[in-house]
């Protein structure tokens, strides 16, 4: 038996258009039929009220009529309920008060010179009773019509304003990683389904983008790693043939560079794939304070191709994770001793915006305008310095900016005053 949860089946439709047609649909059908109930309740109340003002006006004639002596009850009437008798419109008088099935009553009781008599007043409800019963039948009919229409009209408008949102599902359901390039349809709006589809669309060119630059880095890894091993390879398979004549020394040194090779790159690239990991600039005020000038003393003591001028070394202090504000200084000084024809000067002060400001400088060939941007990405060399004794993978500035930036800082690159490339890192100061 499979172990695999069973779906719980809902009695709630799968479709959005369907879901936002029955709560539209629901939503009318409570509100439209507690309006007609109140209608129905309003209209009778309203016609009730009427026969009541009317009893009470005639009431109040009857009595007008009786001081006038225009009505005289009869002699015999003391006590008696007097009032027009509904049937043929004469002034009577009862000893009791009529009752008539149907018939609205109202009463008052008045002094008389032949006593106390109960004057009585009657209309027919059988009018409201008509009117009531046609408005009911009416609403019985057009209730349930309106409803139907409301949820015609639900399912055509949602269909309609979801009609974007299935192209948007069809577009995305068919790009793989190899239709990168396609995009999903934007709506000339700028309501949800717009910014959606703008948004989606973005998303997409960020992963064609990074697409491309991991497919790009992974042809550039393999070719870098493919290097060493071949010439370790090739050493090996040409000291073996001539075996008697090999100066294994030499063979053993040379692979053991080689293996240092592809070891710094492997390096480098695991480094590459843990800085990939941060998503954008760390939260400065997380991060301990790092003195970024010792940092830059302490590898300035290594023994490099030229000297390094420390001179222009003054106190900055910054937020940051060490060991990569290290790999930072440690990069830019190699880059500079790679390239310099006698000398490197590095630069540190603070600034009065609260930055610290970090300058490297080379006397070398200099990097050209084109290109000072082109050197951040991964794996590029320039022309003069692909060659294999320039060293390099073209990695190193293209770490110093990945952690400049998530330390929320810039580096960019100018011409120095010695003659060769300025790198300049600007980060916030502690």
């Amino acid at each position: 038996m499979s172990d695999e949860p069973t779906p719980r089946r809902r009695w709630w439709p799968g479709t959005v258009r369907a879901r936002l047609t029955i709560v539209a649909t629901l939503a009318f059908a409570i509100t439209i039929s507690v309006a007609a109930f109140g209608l129905v309740r309003l209209v009778h109340n309203n016609l009730v009220d009427r026969i009541e003002e009317t009893n009470q006006k005639q009431l109040d004639e009857l009595q007008a009529a009786v001081d006038r002596g225009d009505l005289t009850p009869p002699a015999d009437s003391r006590n008696a309920t007097c009032g027009i008798d509904v049937r043929t419109g004469q002034f009577k008088c009862f000893l009791a008060p009529p009752e008539h099935d149907g018939y609205d009553t109202a009463q008052r009781e008045i002094r008389t010179t032949a006593g106390n008599i109960t004057l009585v007043a009657q209309q027919s409800t059988a009018a409201v009773n008509r009117t009531v019963d046609s408005v009911t039948t009416v609403l019985l009919f057009a209730v349930p019509a309106m409803i139907l229409l409301v949820a015609l009209a639900a399912w055509y408008f949602t269909g309609r304003a979801l009609k974007p949102v299935e192209a948007i599902r069809q577009e995305a359901e068919a790009i793989t990683g190899t239709t990168m390039h396609r995009r999903v349809p934007e709506p000339d709006t700028d309501d949800e389904v717009g910014r959606l589809a703008r948004t989606m669309n973005a998303m997409l060119d960020r992963l064609e983008v990074s697409s491309q630059r991991q497919r790009q880095f992974v042809s550039d890894a393999s070719h870098e790693l493919r290097s060493p091993l071949a010439s370790i390879r090739t050493n090996l398979e040409v000291a073996l043939r001539h075996s008697d004549r090999t100066d294994w020394p030499v063979v053993a040194e040379r692979a053991l560079a080689e293996d240092v090779r592809m070891e710094d790159t492997v390096s480098e690239l695991l480094e590459l794939a843990r800085l990939d990991e941060i998503a954008g600039p760390t939260p400065l005020a997380t991060l301990p304070e790092v003195d970024l000038d010792e940092l830059v003393l302490d590898d300035t003591v290594q023994q490099r191709r030229v000297p390094v001028d420390t001179s222009r070394v003054s106190a900055g202090r910054v937020h940051g994770r060490r060991e990569q504000l290290t790999r930072v200084v440690r990069n830019l000084l190699d880059n500079a001793a790679r390239h310099a024809a006698s000398t490197v000067a590095v630069g540190l002060h603070a600034d009065d915006d609260h930055t610290i400001e970090l300058t490297v400088d080379d006397d070398g060939p200099g990097i050209p305008v084109a290109d000072r941007e082109r050197v951040f990405d991964r794996f590029t060399r320039l022309d003069d310095g692909r060659a294999r004794d320039a060293g390099g993978l073209g990695l190193g500035l293209s770490m110093v900016k990945e952690i400049t930036e998530q330390h929320g800082g810039t580096v960019t690159i100018e011409e120095a005053p010695i003659g060769g490339a300025r790198l300049r890192v600007r980060l916030p100061a502690a």
